[in-house]
């Protein structure tokens, strides 16, 4: 049905514009075949008055040298039977013997200027030579009309009919072939995409527009195909990385590394389906864009300029499935890694200095060869009864928050680590750096999961989540944070000196 729709719109519109011109062009034709007919019968027309002058003037030669006027006058006469003819005169030859008032015979005192005249010299052979008694003219209307050559005009208005339906079937099995067979495959491939989902190139190949738009859509076909691929493997990786995400839930649940970690995973997923959900919403927008394109197409209404926004339009929708992806890709590959961290759970007496200078001793190397380096005031004697993994673990964090976000767009930079006793059951840590520092918005969201000011630059939003919920899940104090723009950033802990193993 809707080939045939496509057959009947397209055509009827294409002869609808054809039709008229080869109609005038065959008429333009047909009247200058009239106009030459026309002419060619005045031509013989001519032809024959001149024949007719010529004639008289042999009937005229023997009456005008016998001096005969009667009879001169009888075939004057006898000539206007022609009804072509109007006038007819005879004038003598001036200055010899034969010279006499010119013979007049017929209407001419009414000639009129559309009238042809037409004249001969009577010549009299002798034996002394020829002479010359006179002329004879005629005015005749050699005027043909339509109604003189109708036979002709019908027989030449047959040939430029038969010509029109020539052109015009020509013209339509040449439209047939050039646009509505491509115009066809193209539909039928859409349909079967429609009824199947399977994408079925058009074989279709031509230098022209037609043949530009079905490459694109065959490219299209193909790009389609592709990313759906690749959308299928992020989701199967997505789906693993969670499936680790979830496996790692349940192991820091059960060492009560992070009581907050289905707010973790939540937001980790959330992460990772932005991308991908970014993704299949330029996926959905693409097809609603390739339907609006095939309705256009199907209705007639197809120009350049719809074609030449369609490509932009998948141009960009590539260029974003091709960042979501990568976006995507680089999250999965950091979640994996925090999936797979174990911090260690081991309780055990310990001197906060050796675990600070033994954890400051790996991270050293980062900054071995800039202008930043680190300074610990950190007394020896003070012992703990807690946890040196994720106590580590806290310090790395810290560390590496100074190195990426207090220290971003500086050479140079100082992390101080410092720490003292608060009475019997506490012991006070402080980490600060003189970096940037953060706003008072900023402030308000620095220790919620995945915020950060370098998100997609090196910033996943999970280093001061983490060490909230060590500090106050696994070594049971508490954290302050204190910072403002161009004055650094200050982290104050509160630790327990020994964590309750009831606890």
């Amino acid at each position: 049905m809707l080939k045939r729709l496509i057959q009947t719109s397209l055509s009827k519109r294409f002869l609808s514009k054809v039709l008229p011109v080869l109609f005038i062009a065959s008429a333009v034709f047909l009247a200058v075949l009239a106009w030459l007919e026309l002419e060619k019968a005045q031509e013989v027309n001519r032809h024959l008055a001149q024949q007719k002058v010529n004639n008289l003037s042999r009937l005229l030669t023997e009456p005008v040298w016998q001096l005969a006027h009667s009879v001169s006058e009888n075939i004057l006469e006898t000539t206007l039977e022609d009804p072509t003819i109007a006038c007819v005169i005879l004038e003598h030859a001036s200055g010899g013997v034969l010279t006499s008032p010119p013979l007049q015979v017929g209407r001419c005192d009414e000639i009129e200027t559309d009238w042809n005249h037409f004249s001969s010299t009577i010549v009299y052979s002798g034996p002394r030579g020829d002479h010359a008694l006179g002329t004879v003219g005629i005015y005749a209307d050699i005027r043909s009309s339509l109604q003189d050559i109708t036979s002709q005009l019908w027989g030449l208005a047959l040939l430029v009919a038969i010509l029109f339906m020539a052109l015009v079937t020509t013209t339509a099995l040449a439209f047939r072939w050039t646009i509505l067979h491509p115009l066809n495959s193209f539909s039928e491939s859409l349909r079967h995409y429609q009824n199947t989902g399977k994408r079925l190139p058009v074989d279709w190949h031509s230098r022209d527009e037609l043949g530009l738009l079905i490459n694109e859509y065959n490219a299209t076909l193909h790009l389609q195909a592709q990313t759906e691929r690749q959308l299928s493997e992020a989701k199967d990786e997505a789906e693993q990385a969670l499936a680790s995400l979830k496996e790692a839930q349940d192991m820091l649940i059960q060492t009560e590394k992070l009581a907050s970690l289905g707010r973790l995973v939540a937001g980790i997923a959330h992460e990772i389906n932005t991308p991908v959900g970014n993704s299949r919403t330029v996926v959905t927008a693409l097809g609603l864009k390739l339907k609006l394109f095939h309705q256009e197409l199907e209705s007639g209404s197809l120009k350049r300029s719809s074609l030449d926004k369609f490509l932009a339009s998948l141009d960009e929708a590539i260029r974003i499935l091709d960042s979501s992806l990568d976006m995507a890709a680089e999250q999965i590959s950091n979640f994996k890694q925090v999936a797979v961290d174990q911090t260690s759970t081991q309780q055990r007496r310990f001197d906060l200095r050796e675990v600070v200078d033994e954890v400051i001793y790996t991270l050293r190397p980062r900054i071995k060869h800039t202008q930043f380096h680190v300074e610990v005031d950190v007394p020896e004697g003070i012992e703990l009864d807690s946890f040196p993994g994720p106590l580590g673990q806290i310090i790395t964090n810290c560390f590496n928050n100074s190195l990426i976000h207090g220290f971003d767009g500086r050479e140079q930079g100082c992390i101080t680590i410092s720490a003292r006793r608060n009475g019997e059951h506490d012991v006070m840590l402080e980490i600060s750096d003189d970096g940037i520092g953060m706003s008072a918005a900023e402030l308000k969201k620095a220790f919620d999961p995945f915020f950060t000011t370098k998100m997609g630059r090196g910033g996943s939003g999970l280093g001061l989540h983490i060490v909230f919920n060590l500090v106050n899940t696994v070594l049971r104090g508490s954290v302050e944070l204190d910072s403002a723009p161009g004055k650094g950033l200050k982290l104050l802990f509160r630790i327990p000196v020994r964590v309750l193993a009831d606890a």
